[in-house]
């Protein structure tokens, strides 16, 4: 049987034929690229409401999205913690950028969703309102915020025309001050 395979790969019409397969495929992908060169160029983000505004997200940047069974607070952390959660038996902290921001919008759900933030080093939480969904959106879509003082335009990347506003995930992921990194009381104990 074997044999009979290189022979039928040997023989110059089959070659042929061959190469004629391979070069309509070819033509038939690259036809394919030609009719989605519209999507070429946009990233995908995954898209939430916080209050009654829209924001989008690196989808890159997103580990998951859930909505969590219980949030517990933690004493001792800054106002933007919301708490912990457990995910699988690792626990993650909550943040919640519309009290990070100082933005005059809360969030109005009693059970927010959340949307887990990770890379090699950092990860948590965010909560929103809604989960909208994961969109693609092009870069010539996104248009820069004007240049502020605050914190919200160091993390955005712009608007979109439907007044979605995007987020860097990376920058975020980057932030110290998501990072509770203190000890109440002492847990050194000397000796003698």
């Amino acid at each position: 049987m074997e044999t009979d395979t290189l022979d039928y790969f040997k023989r110059e019409s089959d070659r042929e034929l061959l190469r004629k397969r391979a070069e309509k495929l070819a033509l038939t992908i690259s036809d394919d690229r030609h009719g989605q060169e519209g999507d070429y160029g946009k990233r995908e983000f995954v898209f939430f409401r916080m209050g009654p505004h829209t924001y989008g997200l690196e989808a890159a940047s997103v580990k998951e999205v859930m909505i969590p069974e219980d949030i517990v607070s933690v004493p001792c952390t800054p106002d933007f913690h919301l708490g912990v959660m457990s995910v699988r038996g690792h626990l993650w902290a909550v943040i919640d950028l519309c009290v990070f921001f100082g933005l005059e919008d809360k969030l109005e759900s009693d059970n927010p969703g959340v949307i887990l933030l990770a890379d090699d080093y950092t990860e948590f939480c965010i909560a929103v309102d809604e989960i909208i969904g994961v969109i693609a959106v092009s870069e010539a879509e996104v248009k820069p915020l004007p240049e502020g003082e605050n914190r919200f335009t160091s993390f955005s990347l712009g608007v979109t025309s439907d007044r979605s506003t995007i987020l860097k995930g990376a920058a975020l992921l980057l932030e110290e001050a998501f990072v509770v990194n203190e000890f109440v009381g002492s847990g050194q104990h000397g000796l003698s």
